[in-house]
């Protein structure tokens, strides 16, 4: 009885562990050689909700690729997610010793946004068709004591503030315009988000095939490229 118990107990360990895996590797499943290239050609792809697993995908990937000088790509194509995450590829962003450059192909909601503002400036851009949005922040109240409960929102609005503060040095929006703004939620083309100094390109398909170019005339790639194109 001990032992069935055991094996049980063992057989749920597994599972457990398996879906985890799962769903570490379901993050982003691309053919091996797709994820090489991306790596090769310093791109990065943000896709989907921001949450742990995505921070921590893109965060080692710049810690990597920051190593040499060449800037990074990074692509984002995100409805936004958790602010602390976001937070966390931000900061890492701003901690690399190559530039990053933000390219929103799709859409930047929310923290999505947010990340793409705080690409190396004069180096943000979007895609002709793409969107952005901006909004304030969401708090889930716990069950807790009013004391609890109070110190979380002076927290939270302190913190808020901060973070707009810094948030408005990279646009064209002092820090109570863009308060204001995002009370309001701000749904912008990418015309209305170079208006406002969320981006400050349209990325153009010469632009990609401009960076293309450059990068599969790189001595030190060229021969990788061959193999696989």
């Amino acid at each position: 009885m001990k032992l069935n118990k055991k094996n049980d107990k063992n057989h749920e360990e597994s599972t457990i562990k398996k879906e985890l895996e799962k769903e570490i590797s379901n993050h982003l499943q691309f053919d091996t050689v797709v994820e090489d290239f991306l790596i090769q050609t310093r791109r990065l792809l943000l896709i989907g909700e921001i949450d742990e697993m995505a921070s921590t995908y893109i965060c080692s990937y710049l810690q990597i690729l920051s190593l040499k000088k060449q800037p990074i790509y990074l692509y984002i194509n995100s409805p936004g997610g958790c602010l602390s995450s976001g937070y966390a590829i931000i900061d890492q962003m701003l901690a690399c010793n190559c530039p990053v450059y933000t390219i929103v192909r799709g859409q930047a909601h929310s923290m999505g946004a947010i990340i793409a503002a705080f690409g190396q400036k004069g180096h943000r851009y979007s895609t002709p068709n793409s969107s952005m949005m901006l909004h304030s922040i969401i708090v889930q109240s716990p069950s807790d004591s009013i004391e609890n409960h109070t110190n979380m929102i002076d927290y939270v609005k302190h913190d808020y503030n901060r973070k707009m503060r810094n948030l408005a040095k990279r646009l064209k929006l002092t820090t109570k315009q863009l308060i204001k703004t995002m009370n309001d939620i701000l749904w912008m083309s990418p015309e209305h988000a170079i208006k406002i100094g969320l981006i400050d390109h349209i990325w153009t398909p010469h632009m990609e095939r401009t960076i293309n170019k450059e990068l599969c005339n790189d001595e030190e790639k060229a021969p990788y490229y061959s193999n696989i194109l």
